[in-house]
């Protein structure tokens, strides 16, 4: 088994990192995105957890205030909340 290193703050996003992070701050749950991408939810929480230490937060919610204004986007219409699960 291959071990990866820890994700750094300040390290650019992969592309599967940014389509996870963009629905996340959509507001999809983890269970939502992960039927999307037709990845298991526990796929999901991983990708999200590198996605918040390269971004240097913490919190679901801090994706829609700093991810998506960098992106250029807005929330999603009718999207849930910022629920995990």
């Amino acid at each position: 088994m291959t071990r990866r290193r820890p994700a750094r703050k300040g390290e650019a996003l992969t592309r599967t990192e940014q389509r996870i992070a963009e629905l996340a701050a959509g507001g999809h749950t983890n269970r939502v995105i992960a039927a999307q991408l037709y990845v298991a939810s526990s796929t999901v929480e991983q990708h999200l957890t590198r996605v918040y230490r390269k971004l240097g937060i913490t919190r679901r919610h801090e994706l829609r205030t700093i991810y998506l204004p960098l992106r250029g986007m807005r929330q999603e219409p009718g999207a849930r909340g910022s629920r995990s699960r």
